[in-house]
């Protein structure tokens, strides 16, 4: 049967290394962590709004459909219902890529002034 060592190794080979980074490099993590994070959280906060907003009116539509006299009157509900429901995912899914964007832009480094392209 094999075993397991039960030691603990250190994670760097240098652990001084990471005290000696770059301040630059550290800032520029630390502003990549912070924008992810934010984009992060407005996601999260655009698809709770979204899926609330949707289950409302699939509430809504339900008690449409029940109050229907005749089959009529229920497909025009259901018809309703589908255009509303996929113009709202359309919508929906524009509104997450425009995030997704500005995650990247947040992310992404600024480009520099005085540095010429070559």
């Amino acid at each position: 049967m094999r075993r397991h060592s039960k030691g603990v190794e250190a994670t760097s080979r240098n652990p001084d290394a990471m005290w000696n980074m770059d301040p630059q490099a550290i800032e520029t993590a630390t502003r990549t962590y912070r924008a992810w994070l934010d984009q992060a959280s407005r996601m999260r906060d655009e698809t709770l709004r979204f899926a609330q907003e949707r289950f409302t009116k699939e509430l809504d539509a339900a008690v449409r459909l029940a109050a229907c006299a005749d089959t009529t009157e229920m497909f025009a509900v259901q018809a309703a219902f589908a255009n509303n429901m996929a113009a709202d995912y359309v919508a929906e899914s524009q509104k997450m890529v425009e995030l997704i964007g500005e995650m990247a832009m947040g992310i992404l480094p600024n480009p520099e002034p005085d540095r010429a392209h070559r």
